[in-house]
């Protein structure tokens, strides 16, 4: 089996594990879509992520479980059985095992409860000729900082990741992203920059761009980045459309019903790889800064910034 088939084959579990959280997972399913018995791809699994399967169901499912609980008015028992637990004693022991508080106390309290969120699979091939398979991690962060870099930018600067005191960030004039140290204050990219000349030693630091922003104007859950990479998966355009105020993809002819001022076009490939990015940080948010559509595009989340500027401006009319 070819190398990148066998890990759309994993994503491929891990995606029907998803969308079945509420119901039945069928070893059969598993088996036919991994091409191995389930018990071969539990220790694949278990290798790669140092976590059983059943261990990641469950905190999947109690993830998606705390939702249903602050975002409706069903029952608590019913959103127990929806989600395999067969008493209120049961659910609520793992719950508050998982989220620190009970699923009553997590409906009334509307706290801010654990999220564990999917699993992706990537394969990063190494300088020594080797593969590796990485999920959304800091470590993963760093390789994709690698692939923002601009080999062939006229700047000398531009051209490789920068590092200084533990900061690491790379830009090619349409996008930038950073990373910091931990222990690092927010905001503190001082040592974020790059040499322009090398002669008169002018520097192009980081923290012009990312310093114009306001207030945060959105605020998401990085199961809400996922889904627009799963989403962006199909892209196809060098452009893509977005409506900074529901963040949602739109298509060219639906723009007509969105506020002209909100609809933005990037450059798609840009945008991906920022979202890939900023979903590995070590935080649950991610915090989106956007004043107007000639404004440069900042997500933050953890020790993670990344920083898009738009295509264009797009008129809806």
């Amino acid at each position: 089996m070819e190398k990148m088939d066998w890990v759309d084959r994993m994503n491929s579990v891990l995606y029907y594990i998803d969308k079945n959280l509420d119901g039945e997972i069928q070893d059969k399913q598993i088996a036919l879509l991994s091409a191995n018995s389930k018990g071969m791809f539990q220790r694949i699994f278990a290798s790669i992520t140092n976590m059983t399967l059943s261990e990641y169901i469950r905190k999947r499912r109690l993830t998606q479980a705390a939702l249903d609980i602050q975002n409706t008015d069903v029952k608590i028992i019913d959103i127990a059985v929806k989600y395999g637990y067969n008493s209120a004693t049961a659910f609520s022991a793992a719950f508050k095992n998982f989220h620190g508080i009970t699923p009553s106390d997590a409906r009334v309290s509307g706290a801010q409860l654990q999220s564990f969120h999917r699993f992706t699979f990537k394969l990063t091939i190494l300088i020594k000729g080797g593969s590796d398979m990485q999920y959304r991690t800091i470590e993963n962060a760093e390789n994709i900082l690698q692939k923002m870099a601009d080999k062939n930018h006229r700047w000398k600067g531009f051209q490789d990741v920068a590092e200084r005191n533990g900061v690491k960030c790379a830009c090619d004039g349409m996008r930038a992203a950073v990373i910091l140290p931990e222990g690092r204050a927010d905001w503190d990219l001082c040592d974020a920059y790059f040499y322009m000349d090398n002669e008169n030693n002018s520097r192009f630091e980081l923290t012009k761009v990312f310093a114009g922003r306001t207030d945060a104007a959105f605020k998401m859950t990085k199961q809400h980045a996922e889904s627009l990479l799963d989403f962006s998966d199909g892209w196809k355009e060098k452009g893509v459309y977005i409506d900074t105020v529901s963040m949602r993809i739109i298509k060219e002819n639906d723009r007509s019903k969105y506020d002209r001022e909100k609809v933005i076009m990037f450059n798609s490939t840009f945008l991906q790889e920022a979202l890939s990015f900023i979903v590995c940080s070590d935080d649950d948010y991610i915090e989106i800064y956007y004043s107007d559509n000639l404004s440069p595009f900042i997500m933050k989340s953890g020790r993670l910034y990344a920083l898009v500027l738009p295509a264009r401006q797009i008129n809806a009319a």
